[in-house]
């Protein structure tokens, strides 16, 4: 006796399975977007696709860091211009005061101006500060430990260290101006062009780096666009052909309904003959 195991309605239903399935995955990297949902759709693309993010997600916080030490250098060449301000202004006084036409009672009064701006000097130095960061006021504990460093980059070696000034008085050597006489006051007048030439020395270097990490937030920027790019690449969905994917799958698994669905009504159809 042979028994009749349906074969064809077997192999038809496991193809339909198999259909259903390719349509579920394709619906699903329709709705995320995503050309790989899981690893099991490309387990080696996966792990390089989450490599690149996270790479992105580094450049992009390290071109902010950037940034952000770009805006502390433009707070610290701005306060050292106030400073050439003042010292530009202890110029005429030392050099008025080198004249001896000036009387004591003159001299007297250009002291006391100069102190005053001293003051400024020092003040200007001591309270400028980014995010609480003393760029101007190295040496002194609240400046320790005397330098920042900016992470550039991605990676654990890519950062640019700058280091802070003392724009104070002391640190210029502006404290010494004395204009009692003519001879200290012509002194004084080399004091303060030393000090001019000294902020400038500073304004330089500070010129240097800011125009370093403007660079490094161009490139920065530039690797993590292309980064992302490649990442978008291997991860996500090309629409049109996963429209055509599962379009084509949905027919499939209509067909292979329609053709198991026919071959059960051929088995019910035998086995009412055999009644």
């Amino acid at each position: 006796m042979v028994v009749n195991h349906n074969m064809a309605a077997i192999c038809e239903s496991r193809q339909l399975r198999y259909n259903a399935k390719k349509m579920e995955s394709s619906s699903k990297k329709l709705a995320t977007g995503y050309r790989i949902v899981s690893a099991a759709d490309d387990a080696v693309g996966l792990q390089i696709s989450e490599t690149m993010r996270h790479q992105v997600k580094g450049l992009n916080k390290a071109s902010r860091n950037s940034q952000d030490g770009i805006s502390m250098l433009q707070t610290a060449d701005a306060a050292l211009q106030e400073t050439q301000d003042v010292l530009d202004r202890m110029v005429e006084l030392t050099t008025q005061a080198a004249n001896d036409i000036n009387t004591d009672a003159d001299r007297n009064a250009i002291q006391k101006e100069l102190n005053q701006l001293n003051d400024e000097v020092d003040r200007i130095a001591y309270t400028t500060n980014f995010n609480q960061q003393y760029m101007l006021a190295e040496g002194t504990p609240k400046a320790a430990p005397g330098f920042f460093k900016i992470q550039t980059g991605a990676l654990a070696d890519q950062s640019v260290t700058i280091r802070f000034v003392n724009a104070g008085k002391e640190s210029l050597g502006v404290d010494k101006v004395d204009v009692s006489s003519h001879s200290k006051a012509a002194k004084s007048i080399e004091l303060v062009q030393n000090a001019i030439e000294k902020a400038a020395l500073w304004r330089d270097d500070f010129g240097g780096q800011l125009e370093q990490l403007e660079h490094a937030v161009r490139n920065t920027d530039n690797t993590a666009e292309n980064t992302q790019k490649s990442e978008s690449n291997r991860r996500d969905t090309e629409m049109n052909m996963e429209l055509v994917l599962h379009s084509t799958n949905r027919i499939l698994v209509h067909a292979s309904q329609s053709i198991l669905a026919q071959y059960n009504e051929d088995a019910n159809a035998a086995i009412e003959l055999l009644k």
